[in-house]
């Protein structure tokens, strides 16, 4: 490691300081900047609760291997010199619980920046064994999928921190704009994480999954850049082969839910109590197939929006569904497709009854599948997003995921964003075509698959 990147904030000039006030021990620039990195990065997971509350712990067992005093270090961060003020707060010491500390309300808030530390000292201090820390349930399930996360994903460092720095002056988000910034520092400095939540979605959650979007073009493996493949319209796509094989029963099926899951009896009961009608059933699919899914309920949405019926807190707004049938620019219907699919997704995943205008345009379409999903909600509404996420992943990760490794021998990238399977651009037609050919034959239909290479 010849290099390590941090997090500090851009009008905090160290040098200044110390030219103004010089320690009076073996001071370390690099050090102290990790330490101020080290309490932005634990402060941005916090960052729900209010500024006077969020203070970080550092105990003394994190200076058994530095190559610093930290102490020193922090103590001098912490002091209030004249005209300058101080970098770092610290709580008062009380007994069974360490000191902590958080950033000055003068840096609190404002725009950080990504710099490059280089002490050899403090990278050997740095330097971590292996590029991946996973949890237990992922090496059992799915470690194939960890050796792509090595050396040779990188992101484009500086270009990644200007753009984070440029969202945060428009949009002024400071817990997106730090956790950016963490997400870029750990893909810089090869720190990949990742975990199986195999309990509620069933997903895989690393760096790449919590990194935003804008940031997805500055990412490279090898030097290429990558394109993912994804399912449109990925929960009623599951949720339609649910109904379709609910009664007739699957082994696919019987592989998710089972015994096991927090779920299954509750399931079960519905299975039997509250079926849906198999003419919605077939027409829900066939909507689903066609790619107009979302579509169906553009005109019924914006009819509804012409009455006055009570918004409960957390429904998202509809102002953009205002006059459908004058929108001619394929553009905007593209938008009002995304507040539609937003509302639906919504609709599926909140409490009973949370949603009503969705639920309403939903019900004029599919009366007893809308049924059916609150009766299933009933118990818990967590349960029916577990229940299609955990089938998702199994399909996308279990199935498509592992069985494109086994056949290209590990040779291909491959990564996982929730319902996308990323390889890299000249890899991306091979993985459609895979997928299209894979999820046809395991369930039963031709799922329509979307490709973008991230640009």
């Amino acid at each position: 490691m010849k290099e390590y990147y941090i997090i500090k904030p851009s009008s905090l000039n160290l040098d200044q300081r110390l030219e103004k006030f010089p320690p009076k021990f073996t001071f370390c620039k690099d050090y102290a900047l990790w330490l101020i990195s080290e309490i932005i990065r634990k402060t941005a997971y916090k960052l729900e609760s209010k500024e006077e509350e969020i203070w970080v712990p550092l105990c003394s067992t994190i200076s058994k291997k530095h190559p610093c005093h930290y102490r020193d270090h922090l103590r001098y961060l912490c002091y209030n010199f004249p005209s300058v003020g101080n970098v770092l707060f610290r709580n008062a010491y009380s007994k069974g619980s360490c000191y902590s500390y958080r950033l000055s309300p003068y840096f609190f808030g404002e725009e950080i920046e990504i710099k490059k530390i280089t002490d050899k000292k403090i990278l050997k201090f740095l330097r971590r064994g292996d590029y991946l820390e996973s949890n237990s349930a992922f090496k059992k399930n799915y470690n194939f999928l960890g050796k792509y996360f090595n050396e040779k994903l990188t992101i484009q460092t500086t270009e990644a921190s200007e753009k984070n720095k440029a969202l945060f002056n428009k949009e002024f988000d400071y817990r997106k704009h730090s956790l950016n910034a963490v997400q870029i520092c750990d893909i810089a400095n090869k720190e990949f994480s990742i975990k199986y939540t195999h309990k509620t979605d069933g997903r895989l959650h690393h760096q790449l999954t919590r990194l935003s979007k804008p940031f997805r073009k500055f990412l490279r493996y090898d030097g290429k850049k990558l394109a993912e493949c994804d399912v449109s319209a990925s929960v009623p796509t599951i949720l339609s082969y649910l109904l379709t094989n609910m009664v007739i029963g699957s082994n696919h099926l019987d592989n998710v839910i089972n015994s096991n899951k927090y779920y299954y009896r509750h399931y079960m009961f519905c299975k039997r109590a509250v079926a849906p009608i198999n003419s919605e059933v077939n027409l829900f699919a066939q909507k689903v197939l066609s790619g107009k899914f979302y579509e169906l309920f553009i005109e019924d949405m914006q009819k509804l929006n012409h009455f006055n019926v009570t918004i409960k807190k957390g429904e998202y707004y509809f102002e953009k569904i205002d006059d459908v049938s004058q929108i001619e620019v394929e553009e905007d219907r593209q938008d009002l497709r995304k507040v539609v699919k937003k509302q639906i997704l919504a609709m599926f995943n909140a409490r009973p009854s949370y949603h009503l205008k969705a639920e309403a345009v939903f019900y004029n379409h599919f009366p007893s599948i809308l049924k059916w999903v609150k009766t299933f909600k009933k118990a818990n509404h967590k349960y029916f997003s577990y229940l299609t996420l955990q089938l998702e992943s199994y399909f996308m990760l279990n199935i498509v995921a592992r069985q494109f490794n086994k056949k290209f021998k590990g040779k291909k990238p491959l990564f996982t964003l929730h319902d996308c399977l990323i390889t890299t651009e000249d890899n991306i037609d091979e993985l459609h075509l895979f997928m299209k050919e894979t999820l046809s034959e395991f369930l039963n239909f031709i799922p329509v698959l979307k490709v973008e290479v991230w640009e």
